[in-house]
């Protein structure tokens, strides 16, 4: 696993052990940030469920002004932070449920640009995770959530967003939303 692009180019990532840990794999990350293109330059970035925090590393290579890592599991928390010092990233890392961490944000008024959540296949509390983005209003005006699916995962459709893009690769969906 390696930064694909930007002032990081290049940088490999250390991998998790075993299966408990899915990284987004190098052809969505590309994927990913090729449709966002420089919207993310001088951007507020929150990874949820980081994982081994690529997304949010990838984001911050690309110009992101700034990036919070959120993971539930010590494991993973220990592995981003690794992967920001191998890569010389000062950023924030919480251990936290994504659900209670988008609470204790609003009462702090954070907001980000970017929200990307891979959180586990077959994951069935998405729904919960963008009414919160919603409600407490934490997606700055013009911003997206960018979610990573199984493929076999059903579409989660919401009111309040719109899904401005999906597209599958291999067994798994990426949805963009937008407010």
């Amino acid at each position: 696993m390696r930064v694909i692009a930007g002032i990081y180019k290049g940088a490999t990532l250390f991998s998790p052990k075993g299966k408990q840990v899915r990284p987004t794999a190098d052809r969505i990350r590309e994927f990913i940030f090729s449709y966002l293109g420089d919207e993310i330059v001088d951007k507020q970035v929150l990874d949820l469920f980081c994982g081994t925090g690529s997304l949010g590393i990838e984001a911050l290579s690309r110009g992101a002004k700034e990036a919070v890592f959120v993971d539930m599991a010590v494991s993973s928390i220990a592995l981003v932070k690794r992967n920001l010092v191998k890569v010389g990233i000062e950023a924030k890392t919480v251990r936290m449920d994504a659900a209670h961490f988008l609470t204790t944000a609003h009462r702090a008024g954070r907001r980000w640009d970017f929200i990307f959540s891979d959180p586990p296949y077959d994951y069935p509390y998405f729904n919960k995770i963008l009414q919160l983005i919603q409600k407490f209003d934490i997606l700055s005006e013009g911003g997206a959530v960018v979610y990573e699916s199984g493929s076999r995962d059903e579409t989660v459709h919401s009111e309040r967003f719109t899904i401005t893009k999906q597209k599958k690769m291999g067994d798994t969906v990426i949805t963009f939303y937008q407010a």
